[in-house]
């Protein structure tokens, strides 16, 4: 699951190794840290390749974020901002609303669909360029309610197992069961799936409801940018 995950993002930052630590960093995506992360768990001084890592970020005038499933940089005293659950599939609940798989034709509308839903207009460019390249290396799916698209998802599929990854619904159409009708129609699609969901987001219990159980837990990390480097 963390291979999948991590090759999905790389399609959406630019990948940036500094020894041991790895880095995805895309300054057009500037506070997302979901895309924008850096692993340093399998080095053997933690706390060196994170400082070393943190340069890369901040080079280019931005925050750095740590992924990591060990407390070893909160006992540091680096800042936790917030926890990501991931969680393996289940069964999900029928509910009634239509779901397609957005092909090239398609592309546009499932673009506008994601900026609408993450509320991030500002990215559509840089989202346009990112699918453009990547989007058939993915399943894009497309939820609709009384004929307007207003879900979407991506699947990718890596070592035999799927991730779901930008599950978001449009505001004015939340609570219509279009999220739960994307994991419906992706069970359908691949039995081993597993998703990500952000404690700030307060979506647990709803993915939980969906039928996923958590697998584990990754403590995300900030280094802020100084104020000079």
């Amino acid at each position: 699951m963390e291979d999948n995950e991590w090759s999905f993002c790389s399609m959406w930052a630019e990948r940036a190794k500094v020894g041991c630590a790895d880095a995805l960093v895309n300054n057009k995506l500037k506070g997302d840290y979901f895309f924008n992360r850096s692993r340093v768990s399998d080095c053997p001084d933690t706390i060196v390749a994170s400082r070393r890592v943190a340069k890369i970020f901040w080079q280019k005038g931005m925050d750095c974020y740590l992924h990591d499933r060990t407390d070893l940089l909160e006992r540091k005293g680096f800042s936790q901002i917030d926890t990501m659950y991931v969680l393996k599939s289940g069964p999900a609940t029928t509910i009634s609303s239509k779901t397609v798989v957005a092909d090239r034709q398609l592309l546009p509308v499932w673009i506008d669909v994601f900026c609408r839903a993450f509320s991030v207009p500002e990215w559509k460019p840089e989202i346009e360029r990112i699918m453009n390249a990547s989007a058939d290396r993915m399943n894009l799916l497309l939820s609709y309610k009384e004929g307007a698209a207003a879900g979407c998802a991506a699947l990718y599929s890596k070592n035999s197992v799927t991730g779901i990854y930008c599950l978001g619904t449009i505001l004015q159409l939340r609570g219509r069961g279009l999220a739960r009708s994307i994991l419906k129609n992706a069970a359908r699609m691949s039995e081993n799936m597993f998703l990500q969901t952000l404690g700030s987001e307060g979506l647990l219990p709803f993915y939980e409801k969906a039928g996923f159980e958590v697998a584990y837990t990754k403590k995300i990390y900030v280094f802020a940018k100084p104020a000079r480097i």
